[in-house]
């Protein structure tokens, strides 16, 4: 769906350099709606946390997560920016107009878009936590039973010498496989990944972090 701006918005362009403003229409009623990035927004910390851009301080580091309004995605990349792309805060003022940096490139947001652009202070750490937390969940292959259905989450830290043979096996972040059988006498772990059969020795399964996949 192509967005069609409901105030005018005034865009100037220089080297490097960004300026967004919008002229106010009194006439139309302001929507208080704040829509986040749907890859954000199942995150209810995160949405909880979101503070609008023209809030921060000089030195923020933020990560876009979303706008106030209808079609809220739509202007946020209508503006350049994308959720979850980090921004850093070069300058500010108290009206609430905000100078940000995105790589070699600057964005200056008038006071009325930078209280309307959505941020996070703790995408980073968030993330951070969440993956730790899928790692300390997860169990080893060796203790699956046969048929079970899991995922692979992250490598194990101590066995990380075998990442680039189980790369190679196809057993990246996120695949799937099927447990088939396990073999004690030889240490090895039999299993399906995209209907090929594979065996895995006990330090390139204990390598492996992974996680129960239920059934739908």
């Amino acid at each position: 769906m192509d967005y069609k701006p409901k105030k005018r918005q005034k865009r100037h362009q220089g080297s490097g350099f960004t300026l967004f403003r919008e002229t106010p229409n009194p006439h139309e009623e302001e929507e208080s709606k704040i829509e986040i990035a749907p890859e954000l927004s199942l995150n209810e910390f995160l949405v909880e946390q979101s503070i609008p851009l023209a809030t921060t301080q000089v030195g923020d580091c933020v990560w876009v997560v979303g706008f106030q309004g209808n079609d809220g995605i739509n202007r946020l990349l209508s503006l350049g920016l994308i959720p979850g792309m980090e921004l850093k805060v070069v300058s500010c003022t108290l009206e609430g107009s905000v100078l940000v940096t995105v790589g070699g490139s600057c964005f200056s947001f008038g006071a009325g878009i930078a209280q309307k652009i959505f941020v996070t202070t703790n995408l980073a750490s968030i993330k951070k936590k969440e993956q730790q937390m899928l790692i300390n969940s997860s169990t080893y292959l060796r203790d699956m039973p046969v048929g079970a259905r899991v995922r692979v989450v992250d490598y194990e830290k101590v066995y990380r010498g075998y990442k680039g043979r189980l790369l190679s096996m196809g057993l990246t972040p996120g695949a799937e496989f099927t447990v088939i059988r396990h073999v004690p006498l030889d240490n090895l772990v039999e299993i399906e990944v995209e209907g090929f059969r594979l065996s895995l020795r006990k330090q390139e399964a204990d390598a492996l972090c992974i996680e129960e996949v239920g059934n739908d």
